[in-house]
C-alpha cells in the first residue's frame, strides 16, 4: 500500500518540527508526504488529496498531534484487512466505543474518527472531497466520516494505541485561535444544513473539477 501523508501546517508552526521529527521517524512504514500551508482545513486536505491520486491511501495529519510507535504500520495492516475502511484512526480526543474484532483486527468502530487518520483512496474515489463549507475550521472531519458511514464504510480507532494532542490553544489571542473560533461559531448551523442536504438528495458525494488532475 502506497501512502501519502497530507501534513497540514497553516499559520501556527510552534510544534511543526517536533511533530514531523517524531511522526515521520516512528511510522514503521514507508510513505511520501505533501506539506500544505493554505488556510481552510477542507481546502488544504482537498489540495493534498488531489496530489495523491497515484497512492493507495492518504493520512491526514495535523501539526500538533504526536503519534505512537509503528502507527502507520498498524493503520496499513488494518486497512488491508478491513476492505470497507473509511477513516482509520488512533484515539486522541472524544470518546471511544467498545472493542470489536473484524478479520482479526481489533478496532473500536466510531461514527467519526478524529485526529490523524488514514483514508483509502478507494473510499475517496467513492465519496469525493471534504466539504469546504466548513472552512476555515469546523466539523469537516465529522462531515466526511458521516458521508463515509452512509456509503457503507467503517470508521474506527485501532485498539491499544493512543496519540497525543499537544496544541491546546483555548483562550489564546492568536490569529490561529481566532480562525478556529470563527469556524466553530457557525459549525452547528452548517452541520444541520449540510447533512440535511445530503439526505434530501440521497447523495453523499462532493466532486470538484478544480482538484481533478
Amino acid at each position: 500500500m502506497l501512502v501519502n501523508i497530507i501534513f497540514l501546517d497553516y499559520e501556527r508552526h510552534t510544534f511543526t518540527e517536533q511533530v514531523k521529527n517524531k511522526n515521520f521517524s516512528n511510522a514503521g512504514y514507508d510513505f511520501s508526504f505533501t506539506q500544505v500551508g493554505m488556510k481552510g482545513i477542507s481546502r488544504a486536505l482537498n489540495y493534498g488529496i488531489s496530489r495523491s491520486k497515484a497512492f493507495d491511501a492518504v493520512v491526514t495529519m495535523a501539526n500538533d498531534i504526536l503519534m505512537p510507535d509503528n502507527w502507520l504500520l498498524r493503520m496499513v495492516e488494518a486497512a488491508l484487512n478491513i476492505p470497507n475502511t473509511g477513516m482509520c484512526g488512533i484515539h486522541c480526543v472524544e470518546g471511544i466505543n467498545p472493542l470489536q474484532t473484524i478479520n482479526g483486527i481489533q478496532i473500536h468502530p466510531q461514527d467519526a474518527s478524529f485526529g490523524n487518520v488514514l483514508i483509502p483512496i478507494s473510499a475517496i474515489e467513492k465519496i469525493g472531497y471534504f466539504n469546504e463549507a466548513y472552512d476555515p475550521y469546523g466539523m469537516q472531519d465529522s462531515d466526511y466520516a458521516y458521508r463515509l458511514k452512509m456509503t457503507g464504510h467503517i470508521n474506527y480507532y485501532l485498539h491499544d494505541l493512543r496519540s497525543e494532542h499537544i496544541g491546546h490553544d483555548i483562550g489564546q489571542d492568536t490569529p490561529y485561535r481566532k480562525m478556529k473560533d470563527e469556524g466553530l461559531s457557525k459549525c452547528d448551523y452548517l452541520w444541520a444544513r449540510e447533512t440535511q442536504k445530503y439526505q434530501d438528495n440521497n447523495d453523499y458525494t462532493i466532486f470538484q473539477s478544480e482538484y481533478e488532475i
